[in-house]
């Protein structure tokens, strides 16, 4: 958009050059000689002049026309007032119904003098309020229009327009052809100014593909040697701009400091402030972000610019999702994703998924955010696609450039070879007589020494087996023996005899039948655990009724102090998966013991198994008291009980896998409050089932 402002008003210092015809009186030559001054004043509105300095022209040679019939006059009047409205007031529905109007007067003439100017205010109305293909439809018409009154330098401008038009859809690589023909067009005419404002266009091009050694390569040729901060504002916007995605602060900070933002205008102040508020969002400077991009976007709704609008939009989404204000966060992001999809803008699209994914995954919405990560992963493939054949296009085209710089030393080259083709035709007949020899030697020896090689493959292959039996009968004993172990460091004698105290303390107090009840879940608790330990599999069924019953003695015990739930997915058929017994029960043992034992409030421990892609994934989370607490409190008894159990876990777990990792499958993480207070422990593990089920461990005799 900025370029674009720039780019107008080097379009109407050419086009009003073309009004100057004569009429058939005074009075029309008046009128031609208001509009053109109309446009002339515009140049100078935009730097802060007031409106009126302009518009009082259009407005004074709009009525005299009526006044006179003068159809001409008043269809070039209409034309006027729409630029007027475009360039500094920056009205584009306004802009768009005058241009509307300026065109109906010209069908009603054959004059069709500064018609030109009519379809470029319509069409660059319509490209501000993002209705692209309409815009595009009216640039085609003003190339047409200045190409057939002879007017290079318009037809020139208007195709740049067209340049940007398709960037801002998103279509990079007809984008990169269409502003290279304007360039090659302006050198061809031998216009160097023209030119270099092509380069600039280009630059903003590659930003936007992210390209930025290109962009920082063609901004520079576009200043023609001068430094960055001897060029208009636009420009030393975009360099800002430029170096901030470099993450180039400081630099893009001093560029900054050269705008005087208390006497800008509001056509030039709306881009400064969503530029600069940029630049603090890449900062993470979120509060200090947050002013710039809100004040840029009241300029935008009042303008109607909704390119600009769905860009201020996704900025001060990603502000408030920074600041944890997600409320806020949504509401942007789903206004710049309601306006991006309307208007086809398939990167703000892609950009407005994106933020609604983060923004559902951080609340926990689970189905939303992934119906919002696929849309964007689709959006974002053919995104980077439009930018990769950006940037082939361009590579493209400076290899042709290298190629033309270079012909004349590809002909010296050529001849050169030609030189030298009777030399190599000598020099290759020799070496393939040499190569064929040296093929034959090869032959020979290969015969001679196959016998041999045969001999000791066969051997090495035979060495290969026996060691692989041997190996494998090492892990089948090595499992074996940590299966016992894993079964001994579930019965130890502590465990054992906290259970028998537990129930001594029953009896004791004469609570008869939580001694019964209590006793009876010991002994089916150590049947079934002498039962599973002579399988090498089990199935998960079985799994979570020994987790039950351990966990129901264990609130026994403890008097209720902690409750438990365990969910399995729907879809998980816990009768038909099989794995190790006694896998899970070591983690949960350790939750309660080292985890909840030690909290003075009610606990919670939660168990949840699911199936993905062929993996068993049990999460066992507590709202204990931590890791870093319980370490303090444990005895060193408990503590290497905990760490032989979860050692012996995990070497089984490494054996029956191949992976060759102990702590392949699980992982413990630490739980924390937002004050930073520890929130209890979650142990997430991951049992592959197709590996168990391919390489199953044979029973323990």
């Amino acid at each position: 958009m900025r370029r674009i402002l720039v780019i107008s008003v080097l379009l109407l210092a050419g086009t009003v050059r073309s009004w100057a015809t004569p009429g058939d009186s005074a009075v029309y030559k008046r009128i031609d000689s208001l509009n053109e001054k109309a446009v002339r004043w515009v140049r100078f509105d935009k730097w802060g002049m007031p409106m009126d300095t302009s518009n009082c022209y259009a407005v004074e040679a709009l009525r005299e026309s009526r006044k006179i019939g003068y159809t001409h006059g008043i269809a070039q009047a209409l034309a006027c007032q729409a630029f007027v409205m475009n360039m500094h007031a920056n009205d584009f529905p306004r802009a768009e119904q005058l241009a509307r109007e300026s065109l109906e007067w010209y069908d009603q003439t054959d004059d069709k003098k500064g018609i030109t100017l009519a379809h470029y205010v319509l069409g660059f109305a319509l490209f501000a309020q993002s209705r692209f293909d309409e815009a595009l439809r009216h640039y085609d018409l003003a190339i047409a229009y200045a190409n057939r009154s002879g007017a290079k330098l318009e037809a020139i401008y208007m195709l740049t327009l067209e340049g940007e038009a398709y960037r801002e859809r998103g279509d990079y690589e007809k984008a990169f052809d269409i502003l290279r023909h304007a360039a090659r067009w302006a050198e061809t005419i031998h216009v160097p100014d023209v030119a270099k404002k092509q380069y600039l266009s280009l630059a903003g091009l590659f930003i936007q593909i992210e390209d930025y050694s290109t962009a920082e390569r063609y901004f520079h040729l576009g200043l023609g040697g001068k430094g960055p901060g001897q060029t208009d504002y636009w420009d030393l916007m975009v360099y800002a701009e430029l170096l901030t995605r470099q993450h180039k602060f400081d630099s893009a900070l001093y560029y900054y400091g050269k705008f005087d933002s208390a006497h800008l205008a509001p056509t030039i102040l709306r881009s400064y402030l969503v530029s600069k508020g940029e630049y603090y969002l890449y900062r993470s400077e979120y509060a200090t972000a947050l002013p710039y991009l809100l004040k840029s976007l009241a300029y935008q709704r009042q303008m109607n610019d909704r390119n600009q609008m769905m860009r201020c939009l996704q900025d001060i989404s990603r502000t408030y999702y920074g600041l944890h204000r997600d409320a806020d966060a949504f509401r942007y992001a789903r206004e710049g994703l309601q306006i991006a999809i309307q208007t086809d803008a398939r990167q703000n699209i892609r950009d407005g998924c994106q933020q609604l994914y983060l923004l559902h995954d951080r609340e926990g919405r689970t189905d939303s955010a992934y119906a919002y990560y696929r849309r964007y992963i689709v959006l974002k493939d053919s995104v980077l696609n439009d930018q990769t054949k950006g940037k082939f296009a361009s590579y493209d085209y400076e290899q042709q450039i290298k190629l033309q710089n270079k012909e004349k030393q590809l002909l010296e080259v050529c001849l050169r070879e030609e030189m030298l083709t009777k030399n190599l035709l000598i020099l290759g007949i020799f070496v393939l007589l040499l190569l064929s020899l040296v093929y034959v030697w090869i032959i020979r020896l290969k015969r001679r020494n196959e016998a041999h090689r045969r001999k000791r493959a066969e051997d090495e292959l035979e060495i290969q087996r026996l060691e692989g039996e041997r190996s494998k009968a090492a892990l089948q004993q090595r499992a074996k023996e940590l299966e016992v172990q894993a079964l001994r460091s579930q019965m130890n004698p502590h465990f054992i005899f906290n259970c028998l105290n537990a129930i001594n303390r029953f009896i004791l107090g004469h609570e008869t039948e939580a001694a019964s009840d209590y006793l009876t879940k010991f002994s089916r608790l150590m049947r079934m655990i002498m039962n599973h330990s002579r399988h090498s599999t089990i199935t998960l069924a079985d799994e979570i009724e020994v987790l039950q019953l351990y966990l129901d003695m264990e609130r026994l015990r403890f008097k209720d102090a902690f409750d438990y739930r365990i969910d399995v997915e729907e879809d998980l058929d816990t009768e038909d998966i099989r794995i190790p017994p006694l896998l899970i029960q070591p983690f949960v043992e350790n939750a309660v013991w080292h985890g909840l034992m030690h909290k003075e409030e009610r606990g919670f421990l939660s168990i949840r198994m699911r199936l993905k892609d062929g993996a068993l994934t049990c999460i066992i989370r507590d709202n204990g008291i931590g890791r870093k607490q319980a370490g303090l409190l444990k005895s060193k008894s408990a503590e290497k009980h905990k760490s032989m159990g979860l050692q012996i876990t995990a070497e089984r777990m490494a054996l029956l896998t191949g992976s060759g990792e102990m702590q392949h499958f699980f992982q413990i993480d630490d739980l924390y409050e937002d004050t930073g207070l520890p929130a209890g422990t979650q142990v997430t593990l991951t049992i592959k089932i197709d590996q168990l089920a391919e390489e199953p461990v044979k029973p323990i005799s």
